[in-house]
């Protein structure tokens, strides 16, 4: 009995079997098996039919006809006429979805904008497929594209680096906005003697490779592509450079630093002119007299926390003001053009009507905000500035608490060229009544003598080292504070006459406050 029921077994099996061997042959004479598994199962993932979906890209809108069945996508149709990426970005892209069933897979490197549209629209095709609400286009342009700054004050602004790089040159951005939008947008770089790197590149002088774009030529595919989009979010990499646009290879760094800045000061992120200021009047005198005799001298009054009153002028040594040669014809710039009094006036009015030197002037001290001035305006600048400090108690705060008695400082060591710097300060009632800065050498020499006595020559024009050290003492003296004497490189853009390093003499007098501090 048991080894009938075994061979029963037996059989029936094998019967299975077969049964099932020509179930497949059935399939195989009729169509591909994964073909009669998919009309076998029970579940659809979509409605069969062509399905479209739209999102923004690099250049414009990209849209995309998707052909469903109720189990798979069967083909992707891309169009966008001002999408100039998909060259590089098609078929691959879309092959490679088809291969996957999914927008799970990579963007294309360079086209990163390009591939997440095509992405993106196919999501949308298929989520009416599955009878979904799709996302937006517009959503998505949200979170590819984040919205410009809110509140950008109309302007032009400037940025230039704080220091020129390895290769000698320091980036220069200039923006101006109109209406809350980025308008204009350039970028260049600038060595020490004034060359810029688009006239040397243009002119064949700057060669980054003997194939591909001309630096001049990334610089303004760049520009476009922040002018476009309102944004550099996702324009760079953690290294500085672009996966995003695609003919670029440079380093963008001190591009979108650049950028950044100047929304920066358009969005009034930079100190507020009129911010807790204190009612009163101030002045402001240049610590020297400029290359032409004359120094400038700013008044600014304030009244319940706004510039009422403001004027420039400049005056040289017998105490003639450049208002009044100008008005007398005696100060001339040019035969046409506004006089410099009127180009004086012109400029505190701007200032009084928008409480503000932001984006007043560019990185030479020029403008290109108020139309009829031609006029250098970095003296006024630094003046309104000195005086809105005086305004909002920053001079005070720079000397406060600070104990009668003489300081002094000695740099720890010689530099390269031999010398330690030493600064002797004097305080009395809470104020730097004195101030000097000497550099010494080991066998006791003492810079400012060899300066004086001419045994110590920086250049044959322009102050000697003692002149200069004099200066910046004198600066100092007036100013009650280092706010704003040097850059990041330790020189100063401040004091006209100064082209010396200021890095140990700041030190010291910071030392010696500190000690009169305690």
């Amino acid at each position: 009995m048991k080894k009938f029921n075994a061979n029963a077994k037996r059989n029936g099996l094998i019967g299975l079997g077969v049964m099932i061997v020509l179930a497949g042959a059935t399939v195989f004479g009729s169509e591909p098996l994964y073909k009669a598994v998919d009309s076998m199962s029970g579940t659809s993932l979509y409605t069969p039919g062509t399905y479209t979906g739209s999102a923004r890209g690099y250049g414009g809108d990209v849209t995309v006809d998707v052909v469903v069945t109720a189990k798979k996508m069967q083909s992707i149709n891309v169009k966008g006429d001002k999408e100039t990426l998909l060259d590089m970005v098609l078929p691959g892209l879309t092959d490679t979805i088809l291969s996957k069933q999914s927008t799970e897979v990579d963007a294309v490197s360079g086209a990163t904008l390009s591939s997440n549209a095509i992405k993106k629209a196919v999501d949308q095709a298929l989520a009416q497929a599955k009878g979904e609400t799709p996302e937006s286009s517009l959503a998505y342009q949200e979170e590819t594209v984040p919205q410009k700054e809110s509140s950008l004050k109309d302007g032009t602004y400037s940025y230039e680096a704080p220091e020129f790089d390895e290769n000698g040159f320091k980036d220069q951005v200039n923006m101006t906005i109109k209406d809350n939008t980025i308008t204009s947008l350039t970028w260049d770089c600038i060595t020490k003697d004034g060359n810029k790197k688009s006239k040397l590149s243009m002119d064949g002088n700057y060669k980054m490779t003997d194939n591909g774009p001309e630096w001049y030529e990334q610089a303004k595919a760049v520009t476009d592509y922040v002018i476009a989009h309102q944004s550099v979010e996702g324009l760079t990499n953690a290294d500085g450079y672009t996966d995003t646009v695609a003919s670029v290879s440079i380093n963008l760094h001190g591009f979108v630093n650049g950028v950044k800045d100047c929304l920066s000061q358009a969005a009034g992120e930079a100190p507020n002119a009129k911010s807790s200021l204190k009612n009163g009047t101030y002045s402001y005198e240049a610590p020297e007299f400029d290359d032409n005799g004359f120094k400038d001298q700013v008044n600014m009054t304030v009244s319940d926390n706004t510039i009422t009153s403001l004027t420039w002028d400049c005056v040289k040594e017998d105490g003639t003001k450049k208002s009044r040669l100008s008005m007398d014809g005696k100060y001339k710039m040019t035969e046409n053009g506004p006089e410099w009094h009127e180009q004086a006036k012109a400029v505190t009015d701007y200032v009084l009507g928008h409480q503000s030197v932001n984006g007043l002037i560019n990185e030479e001290g020029y403008t290109d905000t108020v139309a009829s001035v031609s006029i250098n305006l970095y003296g006024f600048v630094n003046g309104v500035k000195d005086c809105l400090s005086q305004a909002s108690g920053e001079a005070a705060e720079n000397k406060a608490s600070l104990k009668d008695g003489t300081f002094s400082y000695e740099a720890p060591e010689f530099d390269k060229n031999g010398f330690k710097d030493q600064v002797n300060m004097t305080i009395k009632d809470n104020t730097i009544t004195s101030l000097t800065w000497d550099c010494v050498a080991k066998d006791g020499s003492k810079k400012s003598k060899l300066s004086m006595d001419g045994s110590y020559k920086m250049t044959d024009n322009g102050p000697k080292w003692h002149e200069q050290a004099t200066a910046v003492a004198d600066y100092v003296l007036q100013h009650q504070s280092l706010e704003g004497l040097i850059n990041a490189s330790g020189y100063t853009d401040t004091v006209a006459s100064v082209s010396i390093n200021l890095y140990g003499f700041v030190n010291g007098v910071k030392d010696c406050l500190t000690q009169a501090s305690k």
